[in-house]
């Protein structure tokens, strides 16, 4: 009998030791996957996956977001689709990015971090990955986007967006929605309910992306120079704000033969500075093929600032932009003997200082012809 009980209490103890390692090889594997998860989801990796999912729903008008109704929004979310071991334990959960257009320009600026937690939208463990797009239409979206937190359908109102070219066309929401959402998973897209779920700053991942505490509000709202990281993401939402301005471009060539000056408008600059942004490409292109198809002709490039700071400051930087530009034209096949280029700070506002509309078209590059 008592042999009996030793056997069992040594195959007892024997369970208990396999499911010891058991647990902790479990709990190793775990951490290995979150760790590797971490590397996978950090802010640069998720930008990237912002930009790819964006283009891809963007690349076919028919079956993505709505043009119009996207040359409308004051602001696009983007959440990319994030694998299973990432999400919190019996809840749903993403994070992701919101950009919003800057001053009167219309180009989206910095992005900020958020993250969008429970609803019902395709985030479930062991469900696949989901990605999420959100148009911010108006100010009160704004405003809320804005706070520390709301509830989709409930402090903000929410409605799934249509599908294709020129949907919004005809519907009706765009009458009353704030919020207009989609999805994606496995290839196929669809306006999408975001009812019930709740969005919120991420202000970890914010850190990461800028190297310091903080807000998105003070990321979306003031000057922030977007991050070396999140420049392609930008990049790729002004490409397609730029979509319908092609013959704007196109008539570089024209303005300056027929009144031998041309404003560049959608080329722009790093805040503070004369760095070119990677949206103001396809322009100085434009603007390159038009100087080529006329190479008799001479051009000046003036710079000019709002009437922020102080003139010594505003004149340098426009001196700057102006040379920096006509370096650019140079180094794409415009003869440099043929080019000049100088500042005028503040000296020749087309509109008013006093609003950040009329700041914004004050900040500008200009072509002009030089008369023989």
């Amino acid at each position: 009998m008592r042999g009996r009980k030793a056997l069992l209490n040594g195959l007892a103890a024997r369970q208990r030791g396999l499911a010891c390692a058991a647990i902790t090889s479990l709990a190793l594997i775990g951490a290995t996957q979150v760790r590797a998860q971490a590397a996978e989801t950090s802010p640069d990796k998720r930008l990237e996956n912002a930009r790819l999912s964006f283009r891809e729903v963007m690349h076919e008008p028919d079956k993505g977001i709505p043009h119009d109704l996207f040359d409308k929004a004051r602001c696009i979310v983007i959440i990319p689709g994030v694998k299973k071991a990432a999400f919190i334990v019996g809840g749903k959960y993403g994070r992701g990015f919101v950009s919003c257009r800057r001053d009167g320009t219309g180009r989206f600026g910095a992005p900020a971090a958020v993250r969008i937690e429970g609803g019902s939208y395709g985030l479930q463990i062991g469900g696949s990955s989901t990605d999420v797009f959100m148009l911010i239409m108006n100010e009160s979206g704004m405003r809320k986007l804005l706070s520390d937190k709301f509830t989709i359908g409930g402090e903000a109102e929410a409605a799934a967006g249509p599908v294709g070219r020129e949907a919004s066309a005809r519907t009706d929401v765009m009458l009353h929605a704030e919020l207009l959402s989609w999805s994606r998973s496995r290839g196929l897209f669809a306006g999408l309910s975001l009812e019930g779920s709740t969005l919120r700053p991420d202000e970890s991942e914010n850190e990461k992306l800028y190297g310091r505490k903080i807000s998105n509000q003070q990321i979306l709202e003031g000057e922030i120079g977007v991050p070396p990281a999140a420049r392609p993401l930008i990049a790729e939402l002004n490409r397609y704000r730029n979509e319908g301005e092609h013959r704007e471009h196109a008539e570089v060539g024209a303005s300056l033969g027929e009144r031998g000056r041309v404003t560049l408008s959608n080329v722009h600059f790093e805040t503070g500075r004369a760095d070119l942004t990677p949206d103001s490409e396809p322009a100085l292109n434009d603007a390159v093929n038009a100087l080529k198809d006329h190479p008799d002709w001479r051009i000046r490039v003036e710079g000019f600032t709002d009437n922020r700071g102080s003139k010594e400051v505003n004149e340098k930087l426009s001196s700057d932009r102006a040379e920096t530009v006509a370096n650019w034209l140079a180094d794409h096949g415009v003869h440099r003997d043929r080019l000049s280029s100088k500042g005028y700070g503040d000296a020749r506002p087309v509109a008013s200082n006093s609003t950040a509309e009329g700041r914004a078209k004050n900040r500008r590059v200009e072509l002009v012809r030089a008369r023989e």
